[in-house]
């Protein structure tokens, strides 16, 4: 009886030794061995997770979330030109698959963020944005982020665990008097590109009419080269011809040829003209410059309007 008692207190005191570790979605498990009285702990294997390592014998695990993850950092900070400014940063950070045993060994396991990068982010954040006026930090936002960034990279680079998914900056609150002034510098750009689109496209219209100008001038160039006085005396005949037949009339004088035909004289002594290879040329000249002209100020403008869409956003 007593034997049986000591085997059954033996293998309570087994079981109870009998883990069962698991590792959850998106994380990592840096799966480590206690002995039972003496010896010290040891790291085993990482697991990626959703999975277990079934029924074992004293194994624990660290499950570490791999996800990336946004960090929000609050900042009060004066510019270069001693105005205080408020905002926040949002850094979305994430640990490299399969680096869970460096990060519990020498990044401080679930405390990562706060042991390794969130001092070093506000450092650079406090170095960058002493760096710029508050007037110009609402213009220059991007910039200031996309320095923040590469900073991040270059010290979490490809040998670290840690990966710099993006950075932003929001929520910034000015000093009244420094609200009112970037309003007014807003508005005022904002003018000055209305104006430049009025300017544009006034321009492009006035080179559409000269282009419209110079097609004429080509049109009539080519009658004056192309159209004999024989023709242009027929045109004159059938136009006489509707004024017979119109009911508003009484009496219709015709002029008379010299010779007495009795036919409409219309023309006396006119010569064709021909152009000539260097009119050709220059019509040529004038039609390409205007048309540049007229596509540079579309384009032009066009610029300007989406400019002025991404200052309102």
């Amino acid at each position: 009886m007593k034997y049986k008692l000591i085997i059954g207190v033996v293998f309570l005191a087994a079981m109870g030794a009998c883990t069962h570790p698991s590792v959850p979605e998106g994380h990592e498990g840096y799966i480590y061995h206690i002995p039972l009285i003496w010896g010290k702990a040891e790291y085993r294997e990482t697991l990626r997770g959703p999975s277990s390592t079934g029924i074992a014998w004293r194994l624990y695990t660290k499950n570490i979330d791999i996800r990336p993850r946004s960090y929000k950092e609050d900042f009060n900070l004066l510019t270069s030109d001693n105005l205080s400014v408020e905002f926040e940063v949002n850094t979305r950070v994430a640990i490299r698959a399969g680096t869970v045993k460096e990060i519990v060994e020498i990044w401080g396991a679930e405390n990562w963020y706060d042991s390794n990068i969130r001092e070093p982010l506000r450092t650079i954040v406090r170095r960058e944005i002493t760096a710029v006026r508050a007037l110009d930090l609402q213009l220059k936002t991007e910039e200031v982020k996309i320095g923040i960034r590469n900073q991040l990279e270059s010290l979490y680079d490809k040998n670290t665990p840690i990966t710099i998914h993006s950075v932003d900056i929001g929520n910034i609150r000015f000093p009244k008097e420094v609200t009112a002034a970037i309003e007014r510098k807003i508005a005022k750009q904002q003018e000055l590109e209305r104006q430049e689109f009025v300017l544009a496209k006034t321009h492009k219209e006035a080179a559409i009419r000269v282009l419209e100008a110079l097609k004429v001038a080509k049109q009539q160039r080519i009658i004056r080269s192309t159209l004999d006085p024989l023709y242009v005396q027929r045109l004159a005949v059938q136009v006489y011809r509707l004024l017979a037949s119109s009911d508003n009339k009484t009496v219709v004088v015709l002029p008379n040829s010299s010779k007495g035909t009795g036919m409409p004289r219309v023309l006396s002594g006119s010569k064709r003209k021909i152009i000539t290879a260097s009119d050709r040329k220059l019509l040529r000249d004038m039609e390409k410059r205007y048309m540049n002209f007229a596509d540079k100020t579309s384009q032009k403008s066009k610029t300007k309007s989406t400019r002025t869409k991404n200052l309102k956003k």
